[in-house]
């Protein structure tokens, strides 16, 4: 009864610990009267002296084998395996499955950790290794070890109790309290037994050993004193053994991880470690790195190790690490964070010194001749313009320009000048524009400008509207529109061929009623003087402007257009264009 409670509550552990329960349930049942039940028999014993351990390849890589036992399977460096080959077939005749493995092998140890092994093949393999292969070891079985009784403890031996004759075999008592109370009188010293393991329940092995040498020592001639004292000799051994490992056991004693380090800096980490300690090596990784790369660390005195990172290895925005201590037997284990929860280092990036800023800066001037009618000096165009820019960015803001020109020109309807030969009315406009170019994409970029400028009868304004398709500084198209006030309306498609080439090409078309862009309503003085009061017809031109770089920073070019309003009111254009980037 008390021995199967002993068992189930998980109160000794170990071999010795086992022997020992077993020996306390089987005392205490005897002495009790109280039939054993047959799961709580020991295991019967076994003639093998050895055991094999089995575990399998995980993985291949560069010739090492990472195998799935470790220390607690009993594997230590410099350990040799056997290499298996698992075979899995169908039989050709009887079409059943056959399973066995042949041996290709044997690997040598090489390193223990804490889940895996890292092992090498020694000598020639029949077969190349493979994930899934079968690796084995053969381990001699342990065997229980006996508590020795104290001295000071001892107690007479138990006298065998006599054999019942066959005949006559002495029937057992029926476990359970009526039959008990009906069978066996009052026993004080099963009492005091029942009410020391009741006492005893969830306390310490500490506890436990005080507790059943107190009962030793105050009652010396009780049957269940031997028992009791053995178990408590067999729970010292055990706190003695932990207490042992745990003094071994590698642990920091004194380490202060940085809080926080700068980009590409190198950063040393030191520890001081206590307990059996072999060596120690830092594994780190950077944000957004999967795997943990090693650095050894190196032994700066007596339990203190450092590592350096190169500068290489410490990148904006955190570092994660953790420290593993190598113990005698090969196992690495843990002692400043883990794999799963590493310490993290802020790692702040460092402000780099920049150039200034340096926009680019350009200076046009442009000028241009058009006539519309076969050079008969009533319908033509003159006008020249002068341009400084400033460009910024691909993005937001692209450039900025500002400027002036003059604007010459006369022209009248194609009936007053061809049909009735009045003479062409003039316009003449004297302005200053300004103009942004905004990038929405690095090809694709908005111009507006705004005009305002001097007629003979006052002022007047204007403005251009363009969407360019392509980057400014390479092939370009550029699709858009004018409107000036007492001028007339402008359409303008112009695409750009390599404009930062050794020979830059413009081609350029429009569609306008300029000069002339509106008419006067038959002035009467218009009319007294001779002149055209309507306004000119719809007109086409084409120009093609081609140029040329003398030096990097400095463009010329010429341009020749042919523009018309019918095909009997056309004529030639010209002019020339200049420009300078820094």
């Amino acid at each position: 009864m008390y021995g199967g409670g002993l068992r189930r509550r998980g109160w000794f552990s170990g071999a010795r610990c086992r022997s020992s329960a077993w020996a306390v349930g089987v005392g205490l049942t005897l002495a009790l009267g109280v039939e054993v039940p047959a799961r709580a028999a020991p295991p019967a014993a076994t003639d093998s002296t050895t055991q094999v351990v089995e575990g399998h390849v995980l993985s291949v890589e560069d010739g090492t084998l990472i195998v799935d036992l470790t220390a607690k399977d009993g594997l230590s460096p410099g350990d040799s395996l056997e290499l298996w080959r698992p075979l899995k077939l169908i039989h050709p005749v009887t079409h059943k499955l056959v399973l066995d493995r042949y041996r290709i092998g044997v690997v040598r140890v090489a390193q223990v950790r804490t889940a895996v092994s890292l092992a090498r093949v020694d000598g020639a393999p029949e077969r190349p290794p493979a994930v899934g292969d079968v690796v084995t070891i053969e381990r001699a079985r342990p065997a229980p070890a006996v508590a020795p009784l104290p001295a000071s403890a001892a107690a007479p031996p138990l006298a065998e109790p006599a054999r019942p004759a066959p005949a006559a075999p002495p029937a057992p008592v029926v476990l359970g309290e009526e039959a008990r109370a009906a069978n066996v009188p009052g026993d004080p010293e099963e009492h005091a037994v029942s009410a020391l393991f009741q006492s005893l329940r969830g306390a310490s092995l500490t506890t436990r050993i005080k507790k059943y040498e107190k009962y030793g020592q105050t009652h010396p001639e009780s049957r269940f004193t031997r028992v009791l004292l053995e178990e408590a000799a067999a729970l010292r051994e055990l706190v003695l053994a932990r207490v042992g490992a745990q003094r071994d056991l590698p642990v920091a004693r004194n380490f202060a991880p940085p809080e926080s380090t700068l980009d590409q800096t190198p950063l040393t980490v030191a520890i001081e470690l206590s307990g059996r300690v072999e060596g120690a090596v830092l594994q780190a990784r950077n944000d957004g790195e999967v795997a943990y790369r090693p650095t050894p660390m190196v032994r700066v005195g007596p339990g203190y190790y450092s590592a350096d990172l190169p500068a290489d290895r410490v990148k904006s925005p955190r570092l994660e690490y953790f420290i593993e201590a190598t113990r005698p037997s090969g196992e690495a284990v843990p002692v400043a964070g883990t794999a799963e929860t590493p310490i993290v280092t802020k790692v702040h990036a460092v402000p780099k010194a920049a150039p200034p800023l340096g926009h680019e800066s350009s200076v046009s001037l442009l000028s241009d001749f058009a006539d519309y009618n076969r050079l008969r000096k009533n319908d033509y165009v003159f006008q020249t313009e002068g341009t400084f820019g400033m460009r910024f960015q691909d993005i937001g803001v692209r450039a900025l320009r500002s400027g002036f020109g003059v604007y010459r020109g006369v022209g009248g309807s194609i009936s007053d000048l061809d049909v009735d030969h009045l003479s062409p009315r003039s316009v003449g406009l004297t302005y200053g524009h300004l103009e942004g170019e905004f990038g929405i994409r690095p090809a694709v970029s908005l111009i507006a400008r705004a005009v305002l400028g001097l007629r003979d009868d006052g002022t007047t304004g204007g403005a251009q509207l363009h969407i360019r398709i392509g980057s400014d500084k390479s092939t370009n198209l550029m699709l858009g529109g004018e409107v000036l006030g007492g001028v007339g309306l402008r359409g303008i498609t112009q695409l750009e061929l390599e404009p930062r080439g050794r020979v830059p090409i413009t081609v350029r078309s429009e569609v306008t009623n300029q000069p002339v862009g509106d008419s006067t309503n038959r002035d009467p003085v218009f009319l007294s003087n001779g002149k055209s009061t309507g306004a000119s017809d719809i007109g086409v031109r084409a120009i093609l402007q081609v140029g040329y770089r003398i030096v990097d920073p400095l463009v010329i070019a010429v341009r020749a257009s042919y523009q018309g309003r019918t095909i009997n009111h056309a004529g030639p254009g010209v002019g020339g264009a200049l420009e300078y980037r820094w």
